[in-house]
């Protein structure tokens, strides 16, 4: 998102003059951004209620953020919650608030959903953890505890501390 919006900014010759203000550099409304991976094949969808970029700081302030995994070799993941903050030339998203991910059913494997109050993702490494307390609904199983590490690349959720499965006894018929 940072550096399209660092090309707009260097075109439109606003980017000096915003650099001194205190405010943001822009804020765009209602984005769908969507990230490619080196050769060119669509990674991730960006969508969000307003997106406010400030250059200055490296940050970018979304509102109701969704992100879209868009990689066919994996389960389709979609990544939302309440606002975030994007650093570290977009590689860093803070999501704070109701934070859900959401995995699609994929081969063998189930759909699952996490839910936590925030969670930091790693775009290039593929990566989301927390320290929060976490909620991980996969298939009629579920599984609790304080903390998480979930690799995108190998679909590994791993619960930090305090963890608990809770399974359903199978219906009898």
């Amino acid at each position: 998102a940072s550096s399209g919006l660092n090309e707009f900014l260097q075109r439109a010759r606003l980017d000096a003059a915003s650099l001194r203000n205190e405010g943001p550099n822009a804020i765009i409304e209602k984005p769908q951004i969507t990230r490619s991976d080196d050769q060119g094949q669509p990674q991730y969808l960006l969508q969000a209620q307003r997106i406010t970029f400030i250059e200055r700081d490296d940050r970018s302030l979304l509102e109701r953020p969704v992100i879209v995994s868009l990689t066919t070799a994996k389960p389709r993941t979609v990544l939302q919650a309440d606002r975030a903050e994007v650093s570290d030339q977009q590689n860093r998203v803070e999501l704070l608030g109701n934070v859900v991910i959401q995995k699609d059913p994929f081969k063998s494997q189930p759909a699952a959903r996490i839910d936590t109050s925030r969670a930091t993702v790693l775009i290039r490494e593929e990566l989301v953890t927390t320290d929060a307390p976490v909620n991980v609904q996969r298939g009629l199983s579920t599984l609790q505890g304080i903390g998480m590490r979930f690799d995108q690349k190998t679909q590994r959720v791993d619960i930090i501390s305090e963890s608990r499965m809770i399974v359903p006894k199978e219906q009898k018929k």
